[in-house]
């Protein structure tokens, strides 16, 4: 418990909380991990290069197939009790600055009642087709250049740009889908990243808000198998060297900066660090 007391006092102290979550999170609501012990690539060897850019271009069937087993897991699961003390943190504002960066597809944190959340790895319920002109040659973007300059305006702005990647998006729940492919354009894909497949604009949100000096870096279910976790927490330390980063794991400790580790479970950590 000494741990706990440690970090519940960090939080205290924290002004602004950045908080990265990937698949441990939602493996307490029952949906599967990529990479633990009975995750899908264990399950599926061959899922990388299914769920590829190369995968794509090659077999665009399979990998609607892989979207349509997954929205039908995810389209019943509920947040728990860790989603759920996250939004309550946001909405209480108990941290003048909150942002969730997630890696998660599965929209949990939003069914919680977060609403500042970065999806880094794209969302499960957004599809997305080629803008028909360039991003900077729209006519929006140059009008939210002009609205940059203001800061109620600012964040709206680099969420909508992280969540497009310089494409159009919009919203589809249905599942199933009515056949696969769902859509006649090959254009038209889920608004995920692959593999081999860059980041985009994806990152702009939350590196804007690294760019303010988060004080405090909040870990969630992440494992050290995806170079996006170690690439934000290099960019708090060289942004505030005195940032502290708390990481809650119950399986392995896969942080290699200096830093608190809690091994216990997403809603049994976070239960304790809400004065549970």
């Amino acid at each position: 418990m000494d741990n706990i007391n440690r970090c519940a006092e960090i939080l205290s102290k924290t002004q602004r909380l950045l908080v990265i979550t990937g698949a441990g999170i939602s493996a307490e609501s029952g949906i599967s991990t990529y990479r633990g012990t009975n995750g899908a690539y264990n399950n599926n060897p061959d899922l990388p290069s299914i769920m590829s850019a190369e995968g794509l271009r090659a077999d665009r069937d399979k990998i609607w197939k892989h979207i349509e087993e997954i929205r039908l897991q995810c389209q019943n699961a509920e947040p728990n009790a860790a989603h759920r003390i996250l939004a309550q943190w946001e909405q209480e504002q108990r941290f003048s600055e909150f942002l969730i960066a997630t890696q998660n597809i599965d929209g949990l944190h939003q069914k919680a009642g977060s609403d500042r959340v970065s999806e880094l790895h794209g969302s499960l319920w957004q599809l997305a087709r080629p803008r028909t002109k360039s991003f900077t040659e729209d006519d929006q973007f140059s009008e939210d250049l002009k609205l940059m300059s203001y800061p109620e305006m600012r964040d709206e702005i680099l969420r909508r740009w992280s969540e497009e990647n310089q494409q159009e998006i919009w919203e589809d729940r249905t599942v199933p889908f009515p056949h696969i492919p769902p859509f006649d354009d090959p254009a038209i894909r889920p608004n995920i990243l692959l593999f081999n497949e860059p980041y985009g604009s994806r990152l702009v949100w939350v590196e804007d808000f690294i760019k303010r000096k988060p004080d405090t870096i909040l870990v969630i279910g992440c494992s050290g198998q995806v170079a996006v976790l170690p690439q934000l927490l290099s960019q708090c330390r060289e942004t505030n060297p005195n940032c502290a980063i708390l990481n809650i794991n119950p399986h392995e400790d896969y942080v290699e900066e200096e830093h608190e580790y809690i091994q216990m479970s997403a809603a049994e950590a976070l239960d304790l660090l809400n004065g549970g």
